[in-house]
């Protein structure tokens, strides 16, 4: 499944997917620092069996705004 990418509030993240034999991995990244955070769907509800990538990305986009992301740091 391709990449998608998501812009929050001037922050933007790449997500890539990963089929698993229990569900799907999304890595989720932080363009800006490279930040990244792995969120795992496990098969069953909550999928559009016509659009699992729809059903992936609008869970990733609701986990964004709920992991906790570390401030970008300058070095």
């Amino acid at each position: 499944m391709e990449p998608h990418r998501i812009e929050r509030d001037g922050t933007r993240y790449e997500v890539a997917f990963e089929r698993a034999p229990e569900g799907w991995v999304a890595r989720i990244r932080r363009l800006d620092d490279g930040a990244v955070h792995v969120v795992a769907f496990a098969d069953g509800a909550g999928y559009d069996s016509d659009d699992p990538r729809g059903s992936l990305i609008a869970g990733c986009e609701a986990a964004i705004e709920r992991l906790p992301w570390a401030a970008p740091t300058r070095h």
